[in-house]
């Protein structure tokens, strides 16, 4: 009986061995995974300032005003709400720099076009939306793109839309 139980015994370590072992070279592989994820992760494309603020920002920009100047104060909001991704974006993406570390000034001036649209009140929304511009323009001279002026917009650039 003794004799049973001394091979169970190893059987049983012998098993634990095999199945640490495996474990053990299954984690290695799943490091090596998660560093070849983490290396092509490092080598995906990032947009540029530039074209965060030319693709994102400055659409929205135009768009949150024509919608804001036909009262529907529904897309006014959902355009706010793309303009601040794209501040978000920046953020994300090119932290430590000076055009990131400058975003978090747009954030009060949002905030109270937010106050307006929930209001419905446009000549608020229209003294703030120029307050919006003019802090664009400030951001912009501070990071030495001064030489990019923000205006609101005279008319849409979106034909297509209903705004």
């Amino acid at each position: 009986m003794s004799k049973i139980i001394s091979v169970l015994i190893v059987l049983a370590l012998s098993v634990s061995i095999l199945v640490g072992c495996e474990q053990n070279s299954s984690t290695k592989l799943s490091e090596a995974k998660i560093d070849s994820l983490k290396s092509k992760l490092d080598s995906m494309y990032i947009p540029g300032t530039g074209e965060i603020m030319n693709g994102i920002i400055q659409p929205h920009h135009i768009k949150l005003w024509m919608a804001g100047q036909n009262e529907n104060w529904t897309l006014a909001e959902y355009e706010r709400h793309l303009l601040l991704g794209g501040f978000n974006r920046i953020q994300k993406y090119h932290k430590g720099t000076t055009v990131a570390d400058m975003v978090p000034m747009i954030y009060p001036v949002m905030d109270t076009i937010k106050e307006d649209i929930m209001k419905k009140d446009l000549s608020a929304f229209n003294r703030n939306y120029l307050l919006l511009t003019n802090t664009c323009n400030t951001c912009h001279q501070a990071t030495k793109y001064e030489f990019n002026v923000i205006k609101v917009p005279t008319g849409s650039d979106f034909a297509d839309q209903a705004l």
